[in-house]
């Protein structure tokens, strides 16, 4: 079977360029990664997705070119950013996939404007994790900072640091190794990664509106979870499926926190029967 092209493209919003991949046609399918990452997070199951869907993995502002951006870094911004996007391609409804950080974005642009969205898939998401209580909150936010403001990381210091997040390290793609040290390297990198970490534990500590305000989302969600996610314990999953009480569940075992890098047949199987259904 031939697969099908992924197309590299930009596009111009409100002054600045995002970047995305573009593969196959049909009802749209929307992909977002999460924090550090980028499109390239997506790369081993676009194939798959393109066979039903025009699938398009965008790269959030300022995760992967060197670019102006004018943006609050505040999930919510990136949200508003993803929604005009979609305006700009003139998507229909779409079905969207957000992984981590990429999952809080798409919840929220499906509470801005419900219209846009058909269904939703959380992948190991980021918005049922509560930061540690005071001071280790703060402390964990510094040390972190630390990490991310580190200039010119050995590629190899970032290798290692990833592949903690897998439970097979063996399965980690250096495609996105790569990208990561190539961001980290560039002062628009750190400052983004620096401001929206921030951005994240904040939002993170006041969850109970946000948890309320999703009670009021009337769209498939599926949420699927690596069982040995040692980012966002497994166990968040159960904070996510009370919040979401119509949610489908789906743990995939002997994985960690990058199921469509580290099995993404698995993965793409468990997506694909779910979108098939809604």
């Amino acid at each position: 079977m031939v697969e099908p092209r992924i197309a590299e493209r930009t596009i111009s919003i409100d002054g600045g360029e995002l970047h995305y991949l573009e593969a196959g046609s049909g009802l749209p399918l929307v992909l977002l990664h999460g924090f550090g990452h980028s499109s390239t997070s997506w790369r081993r199951t676009i194939p798959s997705f393109a066979r039903q869907y025009r699938t398009i993995a965008l790269d959030l502002p300022d995760y992967r070119r060197e670019a102006t951006w004018a943006v609050s870094f505040e999930p919510a911004a990136f949200a508003a950013t993803v929604l005009r996007f979609a305006d700009a391609l003139e998507l229909q409804p779409a079905h969207v996939i957000g992984h981590s950080f990429g999952g809080v974005v798409a919840m929220l642009a499906a509470l801005a404007r419900p219209e846009r969205v058909r269904s939703l898939v959380l992948v190991d998401s980021l918005g049922f994790t509560t930061p540690p209580v005071p001071p280790l909150d703060e402390a964990l936010l510094a040390l972190l900072g630390f990490w991310l403001a580190l200039p010119r990381r050995p590629i190899a210091l970032i290798r290692a640091g990833y592949a903690m997040s897998f439970y097979d390290a063996s399965r980690l793609d250096e495609e996105t190794v790569e990208e990561i040290a190539r961001h980290a390297a560039t002062p628009l990198g750190m400052r983004s990664r620096s401001r929206t970490l921030h951005e994240i534990f904040h939002f993170s500590r006041r969850l109970g509106d946000f948890h309320q305000r999703l009670g009021a989302l009337r769209i498939p969600i599926l949420i699927v979870w690596g069982k040995n996610d040692p980012v966002l314990w497994a166990k968040d999953a159960e904070t996510a499926r009370r919040v979401l009480p119509g949610a489908r569940l789906e743990v995939i075992e002997r994985c960690g926190h990058n199921p469509q890098i580290e099995l993404p047949a698995v993965f793409s199987s468990i997506v694909l029967d779910f979108l098939g259904k809604t």
